[in-house]
């Protein structure tokens, strides 16, 4: 059978509002309202000029079951677009669009094929192919599932190609809803050739063989979802192997900075590296239409940053970022540098940061907890990530046997949240 290649996106939310901006700023809201849109425009251009045989979307492509017109509007443009390319589209919904409510004027249209909540294979139906290239795939019924889709997926005997696709958390991945929990070896057992996902927005290839990938979100929407956003290019073969390839797509990039500000002397040092940090960004992609940055000042300054990183300073930045080639919008500025952060004061202090911090350095006494939680710690990752990936560098059953690694991974550790909390209280 011939090389098989398509484009994998998911977490569109079409018509989606961008959040946590400090600021107020007309142009980059007009950047945000057509972001998402513009991430949906590529992917289908990108399907179209790299002449893909399909695209798959793993749920969650608009934003409510009930789309806003322009997202209709737009969705029903592209899909007519691929169609006049040739090129079908396989559609899982998921929490955000489900089957509930799903507009019955899109369930239609050609060369769309969206899947129904039970398990379902359909075969991919290209001139170059034979039916031995099947995508199976499940969608949501209600915005709420509960249920473990993947068990329901097998592949059918004399099948060259197996791909699934479907909306869910795999290992209970955090800051995501639990729905359609499913393990790596509930995907594996499956016996497909590849797993196409949707739901986890930061994306992520979680296996190699068989390939198992979150393309995660197209545009991120807020600081939390930072890093360049896009879909997968997967070439597959006849002995059924995957290879995927990440695609951008969004215009928008959010990103936090790390800038160690130790050799600054004034405003101007100030000024100069920030903007230095920003242009480094800002040239790496050409695709890019504005960048969000958050700052956050480390190191150890041998001056007073409160009378350098002032309102007139970041006002000047401000603008000094908005006419670089890609527009650099300032999110804010923390200063977490080493002396901003007093550890052994904030350990004193009443409230949940106080007694985490003293809880951090009575735990590195006691061997028995700390044994204890390398164990779990272990198991825990043991079930997620095959062990032979598991170098020494990560095991966390070096905690117990290894001193000065506890002692620094706990120092982090507490540093990390006394970091948090302040930034927290800065914004």
């Amino acid at each position: 059978m011939a090389e098989l290649r398509f484009l994998h996106a998911a977490d569109i939310h079409l018509g989606r509002p961008f959040s946590g901006l400090r600021k107020s700023n007309p142009e980059l809201a007009q950047i945000f309202r057509s972001a998402g849109y513009q991430a949906w425009d590529r992917l289908v251009s990108a399907a179209i000029d790299l002449n893909v045989d399909f695209v798959t979307l793993g749920g969650d492509t608009f934003d409510s079951s009930y789309p806003t017109v322009r997202a209709r509007t737009a969705f029903s443009k592209g899909v007519e677009d691929l169609h006049s390319a040739g090129i079908p589209l396989f559609m899982a919904l998921g929490n955000h669009d489900p089957l509930a409510g799903f507009p019955g004027t899109l369930q239609g249209l050609p060369g769309l094929e969206i899947f129904n909540e039970e398990a379902e294979g359909r075969s991919v139906s290209c001139a170059e192919f034979t039916p031995g290239a099947v995508v199976f795939g499940a969608s949501f019924a209600k915005p709420e599932v509960n249920d473990n889709l993947v068990r329901n997926f097998r592949r059918d005997p004399g099948i060259d190609m197996a791909i699934g696709l479907v909306h869910a958390n795999v290992a209970g991945v955090g800051g995501h809803k639990n729905y359609a929990p499913c393990s790596l070896d509930d995907l594996v057992g499956s016996g497909m050739d590849a797993w196409c996902l949707g739901h986890v927005h930061s994306g992520g290839i979680l296996r190699n063989d068989p390939l198992i990938l979150y393309s995660g979100a197209a545009q991120g929407s807020h600081i939390n979802e930072s890093g360049r956003k896009g879909c997968y290019l997967i070439t597959m073969s006849g002995r059924g192997e995957a290879h995927p390839e990440f695609v951008p797509l969004g215009p928008v990039l959010w990103d936090t900075l790390e800038m160690d500000v130790s050799s600054i002397t004034g405003p101007d040092d100030y000024l100069n590296i920030a903007e230095e940090i920003c242009l480094k960004i800002s040239g790496k992609d050409s695709g890019l239409k504005a960048i969000v940055a958050s700052i956050n000042l480390q190191g150890n300054p041998s001056v007073n940053l409160s009378e350098i990183v002032s309102g007139e300073t970041t006002e000047l930045l401000e603008e000094r970022l908005a006419d670089l080639q890609v527009p650099v919008f300032l999110n804010g500025v923390c200063d977490l540098t080493s002396d901003s952060i007093d550890m052994e004061d904030l350990a004193k202090g009443e409230g949940f940061l106080g007694e985490f911090l003293r809880m951090c350095r009575k735990f590195q006494s006691d061997a028995g907890a700390i044994e204890e939680m390398a164990r779990e710690v272990y198991a825990d990752l043991a079930r997620k990530v095959p062990s032979r990936y598991i170098g020494e560098e990560i095991d966390p059953r070096r905690l117990a046997t290894d001193p000065n690694f506890l002692a620094d991974t706990m120092d982090r550790v507490a540093r990390q949240m006394a970091q948090t909390f302040s930034q927290s209280k800065r914004q």
